[in-house]
């Protein structure tokens, strides 16, 4: 695991009563059901033309959740608590809306599709955000002690790593890798499921931190001794295998199998030079690049989409973006218009925007899929500091390529942005879609920590989202 470090991004701590109660003087709204009785059609089977569909993956992860209000699901006819500052502005698709706040995006909303029906009932960063990049529901989901939700090697895989094991064949360029950060809640508890839980980190993401301050990342610099060729390299490579295979009959430690993994990291780093042009950024058009943005988030995209091109099947690009320390993420509890209007969604609208226009362009949309999404949404009801609190109830976010039906919304919220009125999605479906259109068969299984097999994925792809 290779990394340059630099700051985490802050999010509040703890989870307060109010984020269940935050619709407050709204009234009473009735619950849907939640789990595997509201579930939208999911019967797509890995033999429709979509199965496989994706070559390569970009998750872009919007830490701290972003509100659907403010965003994608806009609700300009609700009371003025709930429909909040924003007005929504037509896209280059007839009666589809976002905020006002994207107008880059909303020149290419032909190129992706809104889900507006994401729902489960976790408040919790930490724990929402390992259900969100896992499909599995964390076994500690709103425990009210952060501290207690925390990465462990029992964890399941992010999806990421469920990829690179079912992809894993060898090769000197590692399936799965992140950027430019370990998220974390309040700077202090990172989040669990960013990596290979008990699958181990030979499945774990290639980490890469980025340079908050210069904007850029930089593979570590690896050296060889003048004498050392990469031919005399793979004959003491060779000679180790050797002797671990013989040394195989002893009872392997969990710490020994990931020392295995880092060696079996460096060696390939050492040999990819692929993926070491593609943290070349300096080679962009310099109009490309500040399309992109001049920020880490935009220029994680960038990077993304280069790292694809060098051969990794999937990047996660979480969000990071330097700004005032009170909320330099998603987290909005306060101020949400301004943190939103001075530097949440802009960078957000520029990156997204050129990214897919970018893969377009240069003909990898079709079959690259690209996801934008957070752990939860946020409260219908704006709060006394003009903020939104946190809501998993339902939350909207953006797909895009690997075929599915672009220039389209599927699912709806109720009339207050508060709960799914038509085709509910829970994260266990919606994992189950990525892995469907990333070519892993639904019952493609692995070893949990006993050895006992389990599936991979407990959910069932969403056939409507296929199209």
């Amino acid at each position: 695991m290779f990394r340059i470090r630099t700051p985490s991004s802050r999010l509040c701590d703890g989870i307060r009563r109010r984020d269940l109660l935050a619709v407050g003087s709204l009234g009473m709204l009735p619950l849907v059901a939640i789990g595997r009785t509201a579930r939208a059609d999911s019967t797509a089977k890995p033999h429709l033309p979509s199965f496989g569909r994706a070559k390569r993956c970009v998750l872009l992860f919007l830490t701290g959740g972003p509100p659907q209000h403010d965003t994608w699901d806009m609700k300009p006819d609700a009371p003025a608590e709930v429909r909040g500052e924003f007005r929504p502005i037509e896209t280059d698709v007839p009666g589809i809306q976002v905020c006002e706040l994207f107008p880059k995006l909303a020149r290419v909303a032909s190129k992706f599709q809104i889900v507006r029906s994401v729902t489960h009932t976790d408040t919790v960063h930490t724990s929402a955000g390992y259900t969100m990049l896992t499909g599995v529901p964390h076994p500690l989901a709103n425990v009210s002690t952060a501290a207690l939700i925390r990465p462990l090697p029992t964890d399941h895989p992010h999806f990421g790593s469920i990829l690179a094991k079912a992809r894993s064949g060898g090769g000197t360029t590692p399936t799965f890798a992140s950027l430019p950060e370990v998220i974390k809640d309040a700077a202090v508890n990172e989040f669990p499921g960013q990596d290979a839980g008990f699958l181990g980190r030979r499945f774990g993401p290639f980490r890469i931190d980025g340079d908050g301050t210069a904007q850029r990342f930089r593979l570590p610099e690896i050296t060889l001794a003048d004498e050392v060729t990469l031919a005399r390299l793979n004959e003491r490579r060779f000679l180790r295998n050797q002797i671990e295979r013989q040394l195989a009959v002893l009872d392997r430690t969990r710490p020994a199998a990931d020392l295995d993994d880092f060696y079996e990291q460096a060696f390939g780093l050492l040999q990819a030079e692929p993926l070491r042009r593609a943290f070349d950024l300096d080679g962009e058009p310099a109009s490309l690049r500040a399309s992109y943005g001049p920020h880490l988030f935009g220029q994680g995209c960038l990077l993304a989409r280069r790292l694809l091109e060098a051969g990794v099947s999937l990047v996660t690009v979480y969000w990071h973006y330097e700004g005032p320390e009170d909320s330099p993420v998603w987290d909005t509890h306060w101020n949400n218009f301004k943190h939103l209007r001075e530097r949440l969604i802009p960078p957000t609208d520029a990156a997204v925007s050129t990214l897919l226009t970018d893969l377009a362009s240069r003909g990898l949309l079709d079959d690259t899929l690209v996801i934008c999404l957070g752990e939860f949404g946020r409260t219908p009801k704006i709060n006394g500091k003009a903020g939104r609190d946190h809501w998993p109830h339902v939350a909207s976010i953006l797909l895009a390529g690997a075929g599915l039906p672009a220039g389209t919304v599927f699912g709806a919220s109720d009339r207050l942005g508060a709960y799914p009125a038509r085709n509910p999605i829970v994260p266990e479906d919606l994992t189950a879609t990525f892995l469907h259109l990333l070519g892993v068969p639904p019952d493609f299984e692995v070893l949990d920590p006993t050895g006992r097999p389990i599936p991979a994925c407990r959910g069932a792809p969403v056939a409507g989202l296929l199209g």
